[in-house]
Parts: C-alpha cells; sequence; structure tokens
C-alpha cells in the first residue's frame, strides 16, 4: 500500500469517528457536503482531456456502453436478487446504492490507482444523467414502492454537482493555463481534507442513531462491506471473462466508487432509515477498499 493511499484511509476514517464522537461541532460541515464533492470533481477534472467526453465512437462506445448497463441495471437487479433471498431487509437499501450512479469522486480515485481515468469520467457522466430515470423505475418495479422525486429535482442536482465543476475546470485549463501548476500540486493534500470533512458531515447527521442502534449498525457496516466487494470483484471478473476487451480495474472504479452521498441524502427523505444508513456505512469500504483493488491491479497486471 502507498503512503497517499494510507493517509487517504487514515483521514477518512478519521472523519467518520469524528463525526459519530463529536456531532455539534461536526454538523457545521453538513450542509456543504455536496460543494466539497463538486470541488474533489473540479480537481480531477483539470488532469482530463475533455475530448474524451466526446470521443464515443464504435468500440469505444459499445465498451461504455456495456458498464453503463451494468451499473444502472444489472448490478442493482442481481444485488436485489441477492438480498431477497438472504437477507431481505436490506433489498431496498442495497438496490438504492447499488443504483446509483458512478460517484462524482471516481475519477480520483482512477487516477490514484491507475485505471482509465477518461472512461471512469464518462460513466460518471452519462450514468448521472441516466439515473433520475433508472433508480426509481427499477425500486417501483422490483420493490413495490415508487420513489416521488421529480425528475427535475434531481437531474438538476446532479447536473450541478457535474457540469459546475466541469465548467469551471474547463475554463481554467483554457483562459487561466498558469493556475494548473499549482492546482495540480494541491490536488491530492485538498482531496484528502475535503473527503474528512465529507465524512464528519454525513455521519454527524447520523451519529445518534449509530450510537443508539450498535447492533443494527454493526449489520449495516457489514452489508456495506459485502456489496464493496461484490461491486468490485463484478468489475474484475467482467474484466477476466471478456479476455480484457473490457478494462477490469476501470470497470471495478466504476462500479465500487459510486454516489452513496445522493442516496443518503434521498433516502432519508423518502425510506426508513435503512436505506440512508446503509449509503452512510458504504463511506467505510469506499475508501478502505483501494486496498484489494491495489493488490488485484498488481497481481492481474490492468
Amino acid at each position: 500500500m502507498r503512503l497517499n493511499d494510507l493517509i487517504l484511509i487514515v483521514l477518512a476514517m478519521a472523519g467518520i469517528a469524528g463525526g459519530v464522537a463529536f456531532p455539534g461541532p461536526s454538523s457545521v460541515f453538513a450542509p456543504f457536503v455536496i460543494y466539497f464533492m463538486m470541488t474533489i470533481i473540479f480537481l480531477s477534472f483539470l488532469t482530463i482531456d475533455f475530448a474524451a467526453l466526446v470521443n464515443l465512437r464504435g468500440s469505444l462506445l459499445g465498451r461504455t456502453a456495456v458498464w453503463v448497463v451494468m451499473k444502472l441495471v444489472l448490478l442493482p437487479l442481481a444485488a436485489w436478487l441477492l438480498c431477497r433471498w438472504l437477507a431481505p431487509s436490506f433489498a431496498l437499501p442495497a438496490l438504492l446504492l447499488s443504483g446509483v450512479s458512478t460517484g462524482v469522486t471516481a475519477p480520483f480515485f482512477s487516477m490514484l490507482l491507475g485505471a482509465d481515468t477518461n472512461r471512469v469520467l464518462q460513466l460518471t457522466v452519462i450514468t448521472s444523467l441516466l439515473v433520475p430515470l433508472s433508480l426509481p423505475a427499477l425500486v417501483k418495479l422490483l420493490a413495490g414502492a415508487e420513489m416521488d422525486i421529480p425528475y427535475w429535482h434531481m437531474a438538476r442536482m446532479l447536473l450541478q454537482v457535474i457540469l459546475v465543476p466541469l465548467i469551471i475546470a474547463y475554463l481554467v485549463k483554457r483562459h487561466v493555463p498558469g493556475l494548473l501548476g499549482l492546482l495540480n500540486r494541491l490536488r491530492y493534500p485538498l482531496s484528502v481534507t475535503l473527503f474528512f470533512v465529507i465524512n464528519l458531515g454525513v455521519f454527524s447527521t447520523h451519529a445518534q442513531f449509530i450510537l443508539a442502534h450498535q447492533a443494527q449498525v454493526a449489520m449495516t457496516v457489514l452489508m456495506a462491506f459485502l456489496l464493496a466487494g461484490f461491486y468490485s470483484a463484478w468489475g474484475l471478473a467482467v474484466g477476466s471473462l471478456s479476455g480484457r476487451r473490457l478494462n477490469g480495474l476501470t470497470g471495478a472504479v466504476g462500479l465500487t466508487y459510486i454516489n452513496n452521498v445522493l442516496i443518503v441524502v434521498f433516502a432519508a427523505r423518502f425510506f426508513g432509515p435503512d436505506a440512508p444508513l446503509l449509503a452512510a456505512a458504504y463511506l467505510l469500504p469506499y475508501f478502505l477498499i483501494i486496498i484489494p483493488l491495489r493488490w488485484a491491479k498488481a497481481r492481474l497486471e490492468w
């Protein structure tokens, strides 16, 4: 494990612990979580070739479409079926978490792991634009519950998170290139600091429930780790089974690093405590999964 990985994991876990132990002071960050996420994606966009966003033709388009279908349809369907069989109380929370889009922070982890960051960026943008339609439809079809969320409300939030950082990064690269050197030097330390305060803000809102329902929380954390492992294994397995025509590490990043914080916000509004708790608990494997993914990259030579 590299030093940068260790620093990221330590700060991320410290943020989770701090949010639970000191919910009062940590709660000052809660209203700004979405803006912290936007800052991280802005820093990731600075190193990405914007032509990759529109350079989707032929086999590139086909490979990207395969990952999109897996992320928004096949993976959440499989997670829901497994939970309905093995742990029915987690079926709906797992469906919500599994069906959300590739995360706005996924390009950051892609660069850290050496995956195909442009492909991960494409997955982030495409799945974020499609998830306001795909996720409510899956929930209604599979769970018999309808997410009463106006399409444009959810789409507007996702577009804000994705497009505003993209436009700003494009303008900086085009009109203020002298800033790029400084911003690139600050990208890693600023990103890990933002992950720390994001975790403080998210877990401060769940601290009381976590302390009062420790057995339920322990089961939820276990489920979060199992789902993270399932997502990563799915991506790596698809890469191997395709004869490496699909990049397994890139797929694993795109399937594992998801917009779980978005599910925390929306599930808390429309469902009971189980769904937002699972999405919040996913922040634990969200950072720790980098260790087996780093190992898989070295062993499988992606």
